[in-house]
Order: C-alpha cells, then sequence, then structure tokens
C-alpha cells in the first residue's frame, strides 16, 4: 500500500511575515509607550521639584532666579526639620496610629473576608453587597461629618 501527495502549485501562498508583531500592532504600542512616557514625566515633575526646592537654602527660594537650579545645595531644612522636637512628636504619633489601624483593621478584616466568601449564612449575600455598596460613597461626602466630630472636641492645640 503506498500513499501519494500531491502538491497544488497554483494554491494562493500566504505572505510570510517576518516578526512577531503587525505593523499597526507595533505603531499602537509605540504610541502607548510615547503617552505613557509623557504621564511618568508629568507625574514624576511635581516630586522632583519639591526635592530641589528642598535642597536650597530659604534666601535661594524666596530669590527670583531658575526655579529649577540649585546654586548652594544645603540639607540644612532637613537638619532643622528632623532636630526638631514638635515635627518628631507628630511623626511618632502618625506613626502609632497608621500601625494601630493597620494592625486593628486586619484583625476584623480578613476573618470578615473570610466568612463572606467561604461561608453561607443567612444575609451573607445582603452583607457583602451592603460591604460593596460603601465602597461606592465617596470620601468627599465623609469631610462633612469628620469636621462635626472634630469640631466637638474643640480646640485642643493651645
Amino acid at each position: 500500500m503506498t500513499s501519494t501527495v500531491v502538491i497544488d502549485k497554483a494554491a494562493p501562498t500566504r505572505a510570510v511575515k517576518y516578526g512577531s508583531m503587525s505593523r499597526d500592532r507595533t505603531w499602537a504600542l509605540r504610541w502607548s509607550y510615547f503617552f505613557l512616557t509623557l504621564f511618568a514625566i508629568f507625574s514624576l515633575v511635581p516630586p522632583l521639584y519639591m526635592l530641589i526646592t528642598s535642597l536650597k537654602s530659604s534666601a535661594e527660594i524666596s530669590a527670583a532666579t531658575n526655579p529649577w537650579w540649585i546654586f548652594h545645595p544645603t540639607l540644612s531644612n532637613y537638619i532643622e526639620l528632623l532636630t526638631r522636637n514638635q515635627f518628631l512628636r507628630f511623626f511618632l504619633n502618625s506613626a502609632m496610629v497608621s500601625i494601630f489601624v493597620v494592625t486593628i483593621t486586619m484583625l476584623i478584616s480578613v476573618p470578615a473576608a473570610f466568612a463572606l466568601a467561604r461561608m453561607r449564612f443567612w444575609g451573607s449575600a445582603t452583607l457583602a453587597t451592603g460591604v460593596f455598596l460603601t465602597y461606592l460613597v465617596p470620601d468627599t461626602l465623609l469631610f462633612i461629618p469628620l469636621f462635626k466630630m472634630f469640631a466637638a472636641f474643640g480646640d485642643w492645640s493651645s
């Protein structure tokens, strides 16, 4: 038993493309990199400007010179900030509050998330929907009750 293979030379052939992407996709990739680069530059200019300004003396900051040029870089602003007791106390208070809030949130939210995801109980779907809907509330709406709460505490700065 023999088998023969017939090759039809009249059949249309497909053009072989070298490379892994078509030209349209390559241009789309180039444009996306272009806009990502613009976005990165736009996003990084303010922190860079703040860093440059922090390395200037007070006289250089107030002088009407080129804001991007540092004539005499100095760390005096950082030294003054880090040697003040008031800043260190505020930083320590913020760090302690952050650590406690994250710890308490994780201790409560991880078991709650596990219970909502894995266990089925009466009202679990309603509770999960309610938790999801609270994420839809804009943060700016919370400023008014937060302001009223702190206004009720009074002025503690004195």
